[in-house]
């Protein structure tokens, strides 16, 4: 029996023997072998990190074989770097970092660069009994070094140069490039980027191509970047900033400005006054400024690497504080219609004036102007609006100063005249033995005087623009005139108004001549076609007895009675309201006229002390008093006769002026006759109604 130490020594002469063996199946095999499709060599995990292990799997191969024999760079003997037998468990390999697991695969522990490259592994196929060929390429990567970056203009002019960085890295296993301008992905039809991006090229660079630029190198196992690279892209000057923007400085204050333009390299500056140049420094310093200081102030710019410059100007205005002005007027009381000149005096010359009216700035009309540089301001045909306060301001852009106020009063009016109450028509009635306090308002500065006239006489008693009648009684009826005048403007102003004195049961039940014929043409047409044709009549059947009034005045009363006996005061009253139209301001009542004829007093004005009749182509006019004023309720109703003059008669025309006092029996009424001239001979008879003659057209 051999002893243990021998077996070794046995054992070894066998692997001899087997290794002889095998190198000669070895040469056999090369020449049998096949190169198989289904199988290959897979790393596990795909790429190899320097010092770290990885396994070279075998896929595609399922059955067991008797050994593995692993190859690299190439299948030849020389390039064997480990062969394994599986029933043994036998692994021989002359590097001790690798080791064959027992479905053989390659285990590389430590992994080195080198062992980057194509692995090959030839085993037995049992099934076939062929050699199968697997083959695998292992990839191992190590840490990368920091890359750098490199221009190719280190100082390029903005919109005129290209620039073009380079990404430089030491290691060689990079798989990927990434460039980076200011942390972001670069973007651009300016920007280009070479195939294998190591290469970034700008094109025409702008001061926002300055960066900062980074690069980042990559491979499986490592990523890099490079340090922040900042292009110094020459550029400018802009157009420079002065500051302060204030162009107004007071007299004997400091001037200071500042010029700064964006340049790179810095600009240097030069500041010019009125065009002559000053100092050489961004900041310009002048104390105690006068008005001499007044003019353009530039500053200059100037950069020498990209050969530019620029200017920018400002306006400085030096100013004295303005004082107080004075303003006078031609006249401070005046009548509307006449001129107004007013003057602001300022020791400035050259200072802005400003007009205000009541303490706002005076808008401009029509009548309006200035003149003399705005010193001057005159207000032609002057209203009473123009009254109030004025003043002027002179102001320059460091200071104002506005002038004391000066009223001015316009005299103007009195215009016209209100009465209150104030009644629709001319006429108020007041009930007897009530009060009525009458107010005539006019407008007029100064006040007005007023004088009262009751009946054209004036009562001395009421002096202001209040008439007073207390405890009315029947004479207090009549026309009321109220004027007013201005001894200032020299103008004045009248009017009249009736007031009636009626019983309680009498205040409001009249209408209105105007209310009766919008009653009678809007809502009764067809009654007042009726009414007329019978008040037609009834004066065509009347005409004899007019005639009988005109030859016999001493009977005509009792004749007038005895003729209109039958006549019913409705009657009476519907042929007053259907037959005239009574109105202030239009005829009463107008018809054609073949004979005489007879009218009667209308209902509402049967109590007025005063009427006025235009009689035209009669000689004789008859009225009928249904119901006698108050001064004649005493009488028996009667007949008043009034005879026309001769010149109305004839043509001649004119007022015929009738006051219904005479008595039955008595004289007859005075008739004034106010001639208008030869106007022709008349074939109408037109009554009118008005409190002053001439009023009426």
């Amino acid at each position: 029996m051999e002893s243990p130490s021998q077996a070794p020594h046995s054992g070894g002469s066998l692997w001899k023997g087997l290794l002889l063996t095998a190198s000669i199946l070895s040469d056999w095999i090369q020449l049998t072998s096949a190169q198989s499709d289904s199988v290959s060599v897979v790393p596990n995990p795909p790429y190899g990190a320097v010092g770290s292990s990885i396994t070279l799997d075998i896929q595609g191969s399922s059955e067991q074989t008797p050994s593995y024999t692993w190859y690299r760079g190439a299948v030849s003997p020389s390039n064997e770097i480990a062969f394994y037998q599986v029933a043994s468990g036998q692994l021989t390999s002359a590097d001790s970092r690798l080791n064959v697991s027992s479905n053989g695969s390659l285990i590389i522990r430590d992994l080195i660069l080198n062992d980057t490259g194509d692995y090959f592994v030839q085993f037995l196929d049992p099934t076939s009994s062929k050699i199968v060929t697997a083959e695998g390429y292992l990839a191992v990567y190590g840490p990368l070094s920091k890359p750098t970056i490199s221009s190719t203009n280190m100082a390029p002019v903005e919109n005129k140069d290209n620039v073009s960085l380079t990404c430089q890295s030491e290691s060689q296993e990079v798989t990927y490039l990434v460039w980076y301008i200011n942390q972001s992905s670069p973007a651009g039809d300016r920007i280009v980027l070479s195939l294998d991006n190591r290469t970034l090229t700008i094109i025409n660079v702008t001061r926002e191509d300055q960066g900062p630029y980074e690069c980042e190198v990559q491979n499986p196992v490592s990523v890099n970047r490079s340090d922040p690279f900042t292009l110094n892209i020459t550029y400018g000057p802009d157009t420079p900033m002065i500051v302060p923007t204030e162009p107004n400085y007071p007299v004997g204050a400091t001037l200071e400005l500042s010029c700064s333009a964006d340049s790179n390299p810095p600009a240097q500056y030069t500041w010019l006054i009125n065009g002559i140049q000053t100092v050489f420094t961004p900041q310009l310093s002048i104390p105690n400024v006068s008005l001499n200081h007044t003019g353009t102030y530039t500053c200059s710019a100037s950069n020498s690497v990209t050969g530019l410059s620029s200017s920018k100007d400002i306006s400085i205005t030096i100013s004295e504080i303005a004082s107080k002005p004075n303003i006078t007027a031609n006249r401070t009381n005046v009548t509307e219609n006449g001129t107004l000149v007013f003057t602001c005096s300022t020791e400035h010359e050259g200072i802005k004036i400003l007009w205000l009216f009541n303490g706002t700035s005076l808008s401009l009309n029509e009548r309006q102007y200035l003149s003399d540089n705005d010193q001057t301001l005159t207000i032609q045909n002057v209203t009473r609006k123009d009254a109030g306060s004025y003043q002027c301001e002179v102001w320059n852009p460091i200071s104002s100063n506005r002038s004391d106020p000066l009223e001015v009063t316009v005299n103007y009016g009195p215009d016209y005249i209100l009465f209150s109450p104030n009644p629709v028509t001319d006429e108020i009635q007041v009930i007897l033995q009530t009060s009525l306090t009458l107010v005539c308002q006019v407008e007029s500065y100064p006040p007005a005087q007023y004088e009262w006239r009751v009946n054209g006489t004036v009562n001395p008693e009421f002096t202001n623009n209040t008439y007073v009648i207390k405890n009315a009684s029947w004479e207090d009826s009549g026309q009321y005139t109220c004027l007013a005048w201005n001894n200032i403007t020299e103008l004045s102003v009248a009017k009249d108004i009736t007031i009636s004195v009626v019983e309680q049961s009498q205040k409001g039940s009249s209408l209105s001549g105007g209310a009766i014929a919008g009653i009678v043409i809007g809502v009764l047409a067809a009654v007042a076609l009726i009414g007329a044709l019978i008040y037609c009549l009834s004066f065509r059947n009347t005409g004899g007895a007019s005639e009988h009034h005109h030859t016999e005045h001493k009977s005509s009363a009792p004749n007038h009675r005895q003729t209109y006996s039958d006549n019913s005061p409705n009657r009476t009253e519907e042929v007053s309201y259907a037959s005239l139209n009574f109105s202030a301001q239009k005829p009463l009542a107008t018809d054609q006229l073949h004979h005489p004829r007879t009218w009667f007093i209308p209902k509402s004005k049967r109590n007025d002390p005063s009427f006025f009749l235009s009689a035209l182509g009669m000689d004789t006019l008859t009225v009928i008093f249904p119901q006698l004023p108050q001064a004649l309720r005493h009488q028996p109703r009667a007949a008043q006769l009034y005879r026309i003059p001769t010149n109305l008669r004839e043509g001649g025309g004119g007022w015929a002026s009738c006051h219904p006092g005479g008595f039955p029996g008595g004289p007859l009424p005075s008739i004034v006759n106010r001639g208008q001239g030869h106007i022709g001979r008349f074939s109408k008879l037109t009554f009118f109604l008005s409190s002053k003659v001439g009023s009426l057209s």
